[in-house]
């Protein structure tokens, strides 16, 4: 068990209800600071693919806080969760931010995209964007496995209806660097995700005014991701002016792979110099 995971299971509670979703929160061991982190997760996600980040940053004196959207995780049920809207999921968000009072945002992948409207809307002191998933104006499909997983799943996304990956698609997409030892274990802790919002993500697009978006923007980005590649987030942070991060043998979900820490270091360290 790494150092991290030992401080989380140390200083995480039962999990709390914020805005009537499911949120861990882990408490700092050292001097809390001014700001809290709030973690938003992507597509087929939840709050356990920040355990690492958590007791990272709260070993780093932040109040950290993750949250279960809607449907994920038995956080806020909903009656047929392929029919759930992007705008379903900012709500969830934006009521947790609330809540706790204008917290650093993190977002990945689809939770990246989320972060960018709430720094649209509710400028948060910093934000940080891990692989996030692109605006309108970005394509989206721009690697040739996105674009086959996309046309195999379009009926969902059409019809409104839940979309979960097979294990190899996953394995592509999401785990190509994640220890093959622990794929499958990953795997079994996705979710369905809605069609709706994968069609306002993919098809519609979603608008974001970089133009308010005026919070410091940190862009990370992993060279080998194939679903939210690299010269897809030089286009993102191109966009907002924002600081852009890409590193080496790393893929999409850099928050869990080995090496993570040095990425979660670098996180702070940006932190330290840049969060208003």
């Amino acid at each position: 068990m790494t150092r991290a995971a030992t401080s989380l299971l140390e200083s995480r509670g039962m999990p709390m209800e914020i805005a009537g979703l499911k949120v861990e929160r882990v408490t700092p061991r050292v001097p809390e600071r001014r700001r809290a982190l709030l973690f938003v997760h992507g597509m087929w996600g939840g709050s356990w693919m920040w355990d690492n980040w958590l007791g990272f940053f709260a070993g780093r004196g932040y109040a950290c806080y993750a949250l279960n959207l809607r449907g994920h995780h038995g956080s806020k049920p909903v009656r047929d969760i392929g029919r759930v809207p992007f705008h379903d999921y900012l709500a969830d968000a934006r009521g947790v931010a609330a809540a706790i009072g204008s917290p650093i945002l993190v977002g990945h992948s689809m939770g990246g995209l989320l972060v960018q409207k709430l720094a649209e809307v509710a400028d948060p002191p910093a934000v940080v964007l891990l692989t996030p998933a692109a605006p309108r104006g970005i394509f989206p499909l721009c690697t040739l496995e996105l674009l086959r997983l996309s046309l195999k799943h379009a009926h969902e996304m059409l019809l409104s209806r839940a979309i979960r990956p097979s294990f190899e698609e996953a394995e592509a997409l999401l785990f190509g660097r994640t220890p093959p030892a622990d794929r499958r274990a990953a795997f079994e802790r996705l979710v369905p995700e809605s069609g709706r919002m994968t069609f306002d993500i993919a098809v519609k697009g979603v608008p974001v005014n970089a133009g308010r978006a005026r919070s410091p923007m940190l862009v990370v980005a992993g060279r080998e991701d194939r679903i939210t590649p690299a010269k897809m987030q030089r286009k993102i942070a191109r966009k907002y002016g924002a600081e852009l991060r890409v590193y080496e043998e790393h893929a999409h979900m850099v928050m869990q792979e080995p090496g993570w820490e040095a990425i979660a270091g670098d996180v702070a360290a940006w932190l330290d110099k840049e969060a208003r």
